[in-house]
């Protein structure tokens, strides 16, 4: 191979060399602009987005206050008109709402003066064996007569009536009342009768004892068997 020939082939090497190096910087220069503007495309997504979550904020109902939802509601259904002062109303409706509301007071203490004098269990118990029991007639008239006897000869400040006062076999059941001539008759007198009829011969044979009482009436129920 001459000097031609080598020369010939070293330019040849240098021109393709040159060729090949212009062809990829070529293809890199074009590809940095896509790559760039991709880029940029999103980066303009990620601003866009919160002006989107902006406008949804800005379209959502904020719920109102209560004070306003009260007014709203006020507004729509008006409240009814406060009651009238009972001195600003005529004479006769003034009486009718007094009478209402003492009847209105008088059922409650009623409510209240039944469940007081609601049976117990104990009381129940003796009320049934009085219920089922026949009479012992020597020891019922006995005992009754010993009750009536007491409450006459007892220095009690004041002496209750017997409204009933009946024996079985084993139980007695004595009602009593507050005498009508003594209006101020209450508990105090029921107490101080009790606490003397608990000394009495005739009583100290009993093993159980209920009783129930208002300031008017009391009901003893006895026993001589637990």
């Amino acid at each position: 191979m001459n000097k031609n020939s080598l020369l010939t082939l070293g330019i040849g090497f240098i021109a393709g060399v040159g060729l090949t190096w212009s062809y990829f910087n070529f293809s890199s220069s074009d590809a940095t602009p896509a790559k760039s503007q991709h880029a940029d495309t999103k980066q303009q997504a990620s601003f866009v987005q919160p002006v989107k979550s902006s406008e949804a904020t800005a379209k959502r109902v904020v719920p109102a206050a209560p004070e306003q939802s009260a007014r709203i509601e006020q507004k729509d259904n008006p409240s009814r008109p406060e009651p009238q002062p009972l001195d600003e109303l005529p004479l006769e409706e003034q009486v009718s709402q007094l009478k209402q509301q003492l009847a209105a007071q008088k059922a409650l203490m009623k409510n209240a003066a039944q469940q007081l004098r609601a049976p117990s269990d104990a009381q129940a118990v003796l009320q049934a064996q009085f219920d089922e029991q026949i009479r012992n007639e020597e020891w019922a008239y006995q005992t009754e007569i010993a009750l009536q006897d007491f409450l006459l000869t007892s220095d009690l400040s004041s002496i209750p009536e017997i409204v009933s006062a009946a024996c079985k076999t084993t139980v007695c059941k004595f009602e009593l009342a507050a005498p009508t001539d003594n209006d101020s008759f209450d508990h105090t007198q029921w107490r101080e009768l009790n606490d003397k009829l608990m000394k009495q011969e005739f009583w100290l044979q009993f093993k159980r004892t209920t009783s129930t009482s208002s300031d008017t009436e009391l009901t003893l129920l006895m026993a001589t068997e637990l």
